[in-house]
């Protein structure tokens, strides 16, 4: 089990690894902001790349258990 935390914290990103793939998303949010009011566009852009940040904490956050985890508490489920 510990093997399994260490790998899930070794597969976060780093905050430069972050901070790269907000900027990939960089065209297409600006792309998808020409259809909103040119006022609005810096905030919502700022909106956007923060909820791109607290999903991705979410998600790193989740810990699921591997095919062989699942399965061996499946098994011993049905077995109950």
């Amino acid at each position: 089990m510990i093997e399994r935390r260490k790998a899930i914290v070794d597969s976060k990103l780093s905050k430069e690894e972050l901070m790269s793939l907000i900027n990939s998303l960089n065209p297409k949010i600006k792309k998808s902001l020409k259809n909103t009011n040119y006022q609005d566009r810096n905030d919502l852009e700022q909106e956007i790349k923060l909820k791109i940040i607290e999903s991705y904490e979410k998600i790193a956050a989740i810990e699921a258990p591997n095919f062989e985890e699942f399965l061996s508490e499946f098994l011993n489920k049905q077995k109950q």
